[in-house]
């Protein structure tokens, strides 16, 4: 879903009667940015694909085209889409998108949105197109202006909307009152053009019947890889003001195209600067099983900063992520949909799963509408913008750095937004394999969960599948090597929440920590066998307890520390934090868990789990005391487990109640038939070479 509705909240915001303490009125500019116009363009059709790339367009202007249409039909996987752009010696690697297809689809339509792409820009020479893994037939190509100048443009891992800069551009601003306002945006260059020699000269300027005002001047040098260079000025808002935005770009002396620099979503606040009303800390740790923390009865000790939240907070002790990886699972908790609705995480033609449909709402989109300023750091390939988990954030940085040092920019951000209503989300990763926890934490926390051990394993272990596995003997010390990666993210979370103490935000900030499932530790290795899993994964692969049952404490001010222990899901986190800031939630899969709990809530509840990303695919269905595991494959069986007698789920009682078994069988069906006649459909993913190259270096991609 697009911003377009925030503006018109954002602006009652600061309309307020006369005699009242006015909020901020908050705008975000790129929504009232003029719209591209231009017809659809018939690039190509009949074409036979196969590895070599078939050239479908020439000389054309980038800013035309926003959007491209191909339809197609036949065996291939992939289809890899390539263009050369003014100035170019060649095809650049960079200028490039992987898209994976659905081979037993028949003829299918792909739709990119080309604003996504931080280098679709500038006078393109050549578009290509190509198949990989299999030909395929291309029946036509077409292209449209996209619905806005807006692209999502990431510089040094941060991504936020933003737009080139174009010799002029006149943004008509919305009525506001006249008086202080503050200007917030961000400039910057193309990594193609950051070089020696490169500069572009930004310039701002207020328009309005009293004539013209400067506003900011600002010159950016290529050569220094600094990325979004951010700006704030303070201004005179005059009454029916148009925000003037100028910039020419050389080299040595020689002028460059028009989208040589971009400018990164202007922010404009007028009114009155104290925030109203509490802000949102997200912090996902991501790979953390729940019984690897003290509150959840790991006997370590090395989770005190965790712990100690816990004792300040709302704990959900028995809270079930919707899937054992990271993709679906976070856009269940960004969206509070299920991932058979919100369709992102679905495994297609055997490359890369779906991503977020646009249509979604997320939580940083509806927290946008009421007001806030929305930030993200994360350090996850399966989170990147690629899958639509930016939507709504007007930051959303990738920063590969161990978690103290995300922690480290995240108080930074905290510093530079205490005067606004923000939300803040965090993605912390140390736990995720390869574990190699500090020289401290491995002599201090490995050593006493595995102490005694002598084997040939340092203080490094990778584990990913495809490699050779650790032997038995050494698994113990693997474990110790992942609690200790747990220990440095609790000590992350601990530097987040001494930041918030020392810049005066604990008491107007809500908490909310979680996880986006948990870590196979060998725990049940003749069960993987017998059920054909993948033995070598360390999650994705498997719907057991380990990797679904999650950690979730949720720190309200003035609310006091508490248990609840009746089922929940990820879903119900959405409305439940909404509730707490006192923002209506639209609508949703969850509930609000600090409502009033049904009578008989854990006896009533229908947990639904699946989505897996490695191995046979498989979902499963918990309700009350039982718990059964269906195989899509109709050659493997189901499993069944008492969890009141067998909470490890570690015995199979299908063969033994075969009316449990149709039973929950058959509700578990109607439920997910439910759940895929409101899907929102799957979103597009559209990989980068530099994303395909991780994926395929972290084991995802062969």
């Amino acid at each position: 879903m697009s911003r377009s509705t925030a503006a018109v909240v954002l602006l009652a915001l600061g309309l307020a009667a006369c005699g009242r303490s006015q909020p901020p009125a908050l705008v975000r500019l790129i929504e009232h940015l003029p719209a591209p116009t231009g017809p659809e363009v018939d690039f190509a059709r009949e074409l036979p694909l196969g590895g070599e790339p078939q050239v479908v367009a020439r000389d054309f202007d980038a800013a035309t085209v926003g959007r491209l249409r191909l339809e197609v039909s036949g065996p291939a996987r992939r289809l890899v889409l390539s263009w050369r752009n003014l100035g170019d010696p060649r095809f650049l690697p960079f200028r490039q998108l992987t898209v994976p297809l659905d081979p037993a689809a028949g003829r299918q339509s792909v739709d990119l949105d080309l604003s996504r792409e931080a280098y679709w820009v500038g006078r393109v020479l050549g578009l290509r197109v190509a198949s990989e893994d299999g030909s395929a037939t291309l029946h036509r190509a077409t292209g449209s202006p996209g619905a806005s100048l807006e692209r999502e443009m990431a510089l040094k891992g941060q991504s936020m909307p933003a737009f080139p800069a174009l010799e002029r551009l006149e943004i008509p601003l919305p009525e506001l009152p006249p008086g202080p306002a503050r200007l917030r945006l961000a400039v910057g260059l193309l990594p193609e053009f950051d070089k020696p020699g490169v500069s572009v000269r930004f310039t701002a300027s207020l328009a309005s019947d009293r004539g013209s005002v400067p506003v900011l001047e600002q010159t950016v040098r290529g050569g220094h890889g600094r990325g979004w260079h951010p700006l704030v000025r303070a201004l005179e808002l005059p009454a029916a003001a148009r925000l003037v935005l100028t910039a020419q770009g050389e080299r040595n002396g020689q002028p460059l195209p028009a989208g040589t620099g971009f400018w990164g979503h202007p922010i404009l606040t007028s009114g009155h600067t104290e925030a109203a009303g509490e802000n949102l800390v997200v912090v996902l740790i991501d790979t953390l099983r729940a019984d690897a923390l003290g509150a959840w009865g790991e006997p370590s000790g090395s989770t005190p900063h965790l712990d100690q939240l816990a004792r300040q907070s709302v704990r959900f002790s028995e809270l079930y992520a919707p899937a054992p990886w990271t993709l679906p699972s976070v856009v269940s908790l960004l969206t509070g949909l299920q991932p058979q609705r919100h369709g992102a995480g679905q495994r297609v033609g055997g490359f890369v799963p779906t991503g977020l449909a646009d249509e979604a709402q997320t939580l940083a989109e509806v927290l946008a509408a009421g007001g806030f300023v929305t930030t993200g750091i994360y350090n996850n390939i399966y989170v990147n913008p690629a899958f639509g988990t930016g939507q709504g954030f007007d930051s959303w940085t990738w920063l590969e750095r161990p978690d103290a040092e995300l922690a480290d920019r995240a108080v930074a951000e905290l510093a530079a937004l205490r005067d606004d209503r923000f939300f803040l989300y965090l993605h912390l990763f140390d736990p995720h394999n390869p574990y190699e926890p500090t020289p401290p934490d491995c002599a201090q926390v490995a050593l006493t969960t595995a102490p005694g051990y002598r084997g040939p394993l340092g203080c490094y272990s990778d584990r990913r599948p495809g490699l050779p596995q650790p032997l038995p003997a050494d698994r113990p010390w693997v474990r110790g090597l992942y609690q200790a990666e747990v220990a440095g993210a609790d000590r992350a979370v601990g530097r987040l929440l001494a930041g918030l103490d020392e810049l005066g935000l604990r008491e107007n900030t809500v908490v909310l920590v979680v996880s986006d499932h948990g870590e196979e530790l060998w725990e049940r290795m003749p069960q993987l066998y017998a059920g054909h899993y993948r033995p070598d994964a360390d999650h994705g692969h498997s719907l057991y307890r380990e990797l679904l049952h999650v950690p979730a404490l949720l720190r309200v001010p003035g609310r006091g520390a508490e248990t609840l222990s009746g089922l929940a899901e990820t879903v119900d986190l959405f409305p439940t934090v909404l509730a707490t800031l006192g923002v209506a939630a639209p609508p949703t899969d969850g509930r609000d868990l600090l409502a009033a709990a049904e009578p008989t809530g854990r006896e009533r509840r229908v947990v639904i789990a699946g989505t897996l990303l490695q191995g046979p695919d498989r979902w499963s269905v918990q309700r009350g005391g039982w718990k059964l595991v269906v195989p899509l494959d109709p050659r493997l069986r189901p499993e069944l487990f008492d969890l009141t007698a067998d909470p490890g789920e570690s015995h199979d009682l299908a063969a033994a109640h075969p009316d449990i078994v149709t039973g929950l069988r058959e509700l578990g069906e109607r439920e997910l038939a439910a759940r895929k006649k409101s899907a929102l459909g799957k979103g597009a993913t559209q990989l980068e070479w530099n994303h395909i190259t991780k994926l395929r270096s972290l084991g995802y991609l062969q």
